[in-house]
């Protein structure tokens, strides 16, 4: 077993919302934080094109996060539903046998509905009135016809989800490994960009990591972890059923303060790709803000300085010399990335500058 297949069985077995009591949250994410300690590389790179944003980030020390939507991996941070099966259970759910027994539990509705807060006290009424009213046959015809409609309810619902998710995470990716050439062709314009060395061990992420002030607004919660990956993808389908049932009872006006018992979720599903993708040996930083206007941006920095920069072997002599000012003048080092011809394997080298 890999270190990456270790912290999956980690991480599957957390479970933690808003209302885990707080020694409770520190024992369920002690392994997985300890497990990440002893495992991060010593150094982690970052592939950059020469653009004009990118290369004034590199001399901010800026590292820029984007929402999932934004990446290259059209299944990145997107939620799994195994529809079919979800379709199947409420189907068995609402079938025709059981409607006698759904239509007596709802008509002891002063004793059931009462338990819940109604945003609007008219709708308890008119609900309580109208199932007096209905008969078997009435409520049976409501029911088929609810129903045969479910399958549209749930593509809506779930694609609305999906994209919410794939949005409002904010993350930044880097790779183990700075002598891969696929690496260096797909992220650093075919060698004609740069990558960029972080050192991240001691949970040191970025400057908010050793600020005093935990009650700043302007704060950003940045953790980092390793990448999963499989040849399926992560499974969802019981956050579904709570969405859904959850979805429901709003429309209905009814308040109820619930929430699903695992919101490492959200972090769990963006932690997981394709092994299709395993050659990017990628760590990937996850980050949050209490500022509402911040956190509603496609993307936004943290500052974080590297410890080196290198070169593609590609790379032009004007962008290289504006690298080489701005490493200089942070006291980063330099390296250049060349093709070794009398080397065996397929993998770049580099020297320093």
């Amino acid at each position: 077993m890999n270190y990456r297949d270790e912290f999956k069985n980690i991480i599957e077995n957390i479970k933690i919302n808003q209302t885990t009591p707080p020694e409770e949250f520190n024992n369920s994410m002690q392994p997985m934080i300890q497990f990440i300690q002893k495992n991060i590389p010593a150094a982690l790179y970052k592939f950059r094109e020469c653009t004009e944003h990118n290369l004034d980030a590199f001399d901010k020390n800026e590292i820029w996060l984007s929402k999932a939507s934004n990446f290259n991996d059209l299944h990145d941070s997107l939620l799994f539903f195994d529809k079919t099966a979800m379709l199947k259970q409420a189907q068995q759910r609402l079938s025709p046998e059981n409607i006698p027994a759904i239509f007596e539990y709802l008509k002891q509705s002063p004793a059931i509905i009462g338990q819940y807060n109604f945003t609007n006290p008219d709708i308890h009424t008119a609900i309580t009135d109208k199932l007096n009213t209905l008969d078997n046959q009435t409520f049976s015809n409501m029911i088929q016809q609810l129903s045969s409609n479910i399958d549209m309810f749930l593509e809506s619902y779930f694609c609305n989800l999906k994209n919410e998710i794939r949005n409002r995470t904010k993350m930044a990716c880097f790779s183990e490994n700075i002598k891969s050439p696929l690496m260096w062709a797909h992220y650093a314009d075919n060698h004609k960009g740069f990558a960029i060395e972080y050192d991240f061990r001691g949970n040191d992420i970025s400057q908010c990591a050793n600020c005093r002030n935990r009650s700043c607004n302007n704060i950003k919660w940045a953790a980092i972890y390793p990448m999963i990956y499989s040849d399926t993808r992560f499974d969802a389908t019981q956050y579904g059923k709570w969405y859904i049932e959850h979805c429901m009872k709003i429309y209905l006006g009814i308040r109820e303060e619930t929430v699903f018992d695992d919101e490492f979720l959200f972090t769990k599903v963006a932690l997981h790709k394709s092994n299709d993708w395993e050659y990017e040996k990628e760590w990937r930083i996850i980050c949050s803000t209490p500022n509402t206007a911040t956190e509603q941006k496609d993307c936004y920095p943290i500052k974080k300085k590297p410890v080196a920069v290198y070169l593609g072997s590609q790379i032009s002599d004007i962008h290289r010399k504006i690298l080489t000012h701005f490493a200089d003048a942070n006291g980063i080092a330099i390296f250049q990335m060349y093709v070794d011809d009398y080397a065996s394997k397929y993998e770049l080298n580099y020297n320093p500058l």
